[in-house]
């Protein structure tokens, strides 16, 4: 068994405003948080990795952007288990109608 200590920072997402883009790598997971660790709330993240970087992000309050974002860990899930590797990269831009999640 692997035993892996870690602190996680957990960044603020960083696509505000219409026009913002970034690439972010692979979507490794999303999913939920307790908020402050209370039971009274919680808050949605997705963590991404490229090269040895890993980073987590809350999520905005967008349930097609976390659609989107899972529709890449299961894709990516299923390419792993047939070919060994993953290819879902994503670049993901902010626009008048919402979020655009891509490949590169």
């Amino acid at each position: 068994m692997d035993l892996i200590h870690q602190k996680l920072l957990v960044k603020d997402w960083p696509l505000k405003k219409a026009g913002d883009e970034l690439f972010f790598g692979y979507v490794v997971a999303v999913g939920w948080f307790p908020r402050d660790w209370s039971e009274t709330g919680m808050f949605a993240y997705a963590d991404f990795a490229y090269n040895n970087d890993y980073f987590r992000y809350r999520l905005p309050d967008d349930p097609n952007l976390i659609k989107q974002l899972l529709g890449y860990v299961s894709s990516n899930l299923e390419t792993l288990m047939k070919f060994g590797d993953v290819y879902g990269k994503v670049w993901i831009e902010l626009t008048d109608k919402g979020y655009t999640v891509d490949l590169p």
